[in-house]
């Protein structure tokens, strides 16, 4: 089957590349770069973009859990995958066919993973996971002795190898100067836990604590790697964070008009009636609604560019579809391709109007869009999820 340009996103390897770049250039020279896979990479498509990154010279990749893992095994990325939360121990032997790495949290998980694995010779690779303030899992890394020395005693089961150990900044992304204080207490904390494993016996080969914020804003905070995750992806943290490096957003998400038609004052427009035209107005359907990702509290207030003009949402977006003013763009006509995220209008300007982040409305983007892969202005590949 052709692609069905009803609904597509692009997505451009070259920007990923510039952006890839520049993140290097970015950090001390020496330092391994991580790329995000979770969450399907952002909504990007973690299979093409693990690919791409590889190939640019990732040194390691991240997933949240083990379907993610399998899905870029599947794909035939061979590279490094650390998973980022929780997996039962019942999936230790799963783990250690794929060659993963998986984030310890507590002594107990830890004697889990390795009473699942005791009468065999597999020794698990993992990374500790510390908490220094985000209170999410981890050992705790500050005013806890009892868990400082339950990483060692994890370090030391047979069949765990500590490969490495990570933390995460809650507020890296702010330059307020109440977070640089936390941010920099956060780092301390880990310093602290890591000089403790060192002094203890326990070498580690690979330290890392860098989000995209952190990344951006400390960059003397890298050590061994760093996990630039939306950064990677042309797009960064907070507004704190805007311009430190010229990045560039990779995807962008089009749609089609599929029907325009006249009205004159007075008509209620869609699903309960929250819009009635105020004049003669000209109204064009196009084929994307919330089933897409497009979220319905988005009615009232997005507006997307169709002839370099703004096309206000009229009425309540619907499962499929959506309405918009076309009025004052006379040339809208039917088949019209229509930018619903693009460098004009970028996430962010979404993300402000449902109030949320611009990780979510990329993350949202359903699998039943397609995504067409660019590379020096043609495709080079396209993923379908459902056909």
């Amino acid at each position: 089957m052709k692609l069905l340009k009803r609904t597509w996103a692009d997505v451009s390897l070259d920007a990923l590349a510039r952006n890839y770049h520049a993140i290097r250039g970015h950090i001390p020279a020496g330092c391994k770069f991580l790329g995000v896979m979770k969450a399907d990479a952002y909504g990007h498509g973690a299979v093409p973009l693990s690919h791409a990154l590889v190939d640019l010279g990732a040194e390691y990749l991240a997933v949240s859990n083990l379907e993610e893992a399998v899905q870029i095994r599947r794909g035939g990325i061979r590279a490094p995958i650390l998973i980022l939360g929780y997996t039962p121990a019942m999936y230790a032997e799963n783990m250690l066919y794929l060659d993963l790495t998986q984030e310890v949290h507590s002594l107990a998980y830890a004697k889990e993973l390795n009473d699942a694995l005791s009468g065999t010779n597999f020794i698990l690779n993992v990374h500790l996971k510390l908490d220094t303030g985000m209170t999410r899992i981890g050992f705790t890394a500050y005013g806890d002795e009892a868990a400082l020395s339950e990483m060692v005693a994890a370090a030391k089961l047979p069949h765990l190898h500590v490969e490495g150990a990570f933390m995460h900044f809650s507020v890296a992304d702010s330059r307020a100067e109440e977070d640089v204080a936390f941010t920099r207490l956060q780092y301390q904390r880990f310093e602290a836990a890591l000089s403790y494993l060192q002094s203890a016996g326990i070498e580690l080969e690979v330290r890392h604590c860098c989000n995209s914020g952190a990344t951006l804003l400390y960059p003397e905070y890298a050590m061994d790697m760093v996990r630039p995750g939306i950064m990677t992806y042309g797009l960064c943290p907070s507004p704190d964070t805007a311009g430190i490096l010229d990045l560039e957003p990779v995807l962008r998400l089009y749609t089609t008009v599929s029907q325009i038609r006249t009205f004159p004052a007075g008509v209620d427009v869609s699903y309960g009636r929250t819009y009635t035209t105020k004049r003669e107005q000209r109204l064009a359907v196009l084929s994307i609604g919330y089933a897409d990702g497009l979220l319905r509290s988005l009615s009232g207030k997005a507006a997307f560019l169709l002839h370099g003009k703004l096309a206000p949402v009229v009425g309540r977006i619907c499962m499929d579809m959506c309405m918009v003013d076309v009025t004052d763009i006379p040339e809208a006509r039917e088949g019209d391709t229509v930018a619903v995220i693009s460098p004009e209008r970028p996430c962010e300007v979404l993300a402000e109007q449902l109030g949320t982040i611009s990780y979510e409305v990329l993350c949202g983007i359903n699998k039943r869009i397609p995504r067409i892969y660019l590379q020096g202005g043609k495709a080079s590949e396209i993923l379908q999820y459902i056909v």
